[in-house]
């Protein structure tokens, strides 16, 4: 939640990826916790799937067990690439 001089203002914020994984049904990568290691950022990736408020907003983050994952415990998040599984 604090500006960081590496982050370009072009850059997708975890709202914008919640909101394309939701109008894509597709579960959001996630790592939530304590800063992954530079070594293997995405070591600890769990899907997360995207649910709408009381209002209708998809902004709720829930993990694969239905417990709600709090935003600002996310580290990394990202949209699944179609063609990662091909590899």
């Amino acid at each position: 939640m604090l500006p960081a001089p590496w982050v370009h203002r072009d850059e997708p914020m975890l709202h914008d990826l919640m909101k394309l994984a939701y109008t894509r049904s597709v579960p959001l990568e996630v790592v939530v916790g304590s800063a992954p290691g530079w070594a293997d950022p995405w070591s600890r990736v769990q899907r997360a799937h995207i649910t709408t408020d009381k209002w209708g907003w998809p902004s709720i983050l829930v993990d694969e067990e239905n417990y709600e994952i709090p935003r600002a415990d996310v580290q990394l998040a990202r949209v699944p690439d179609d063609t990662r599984g091909s590899e």
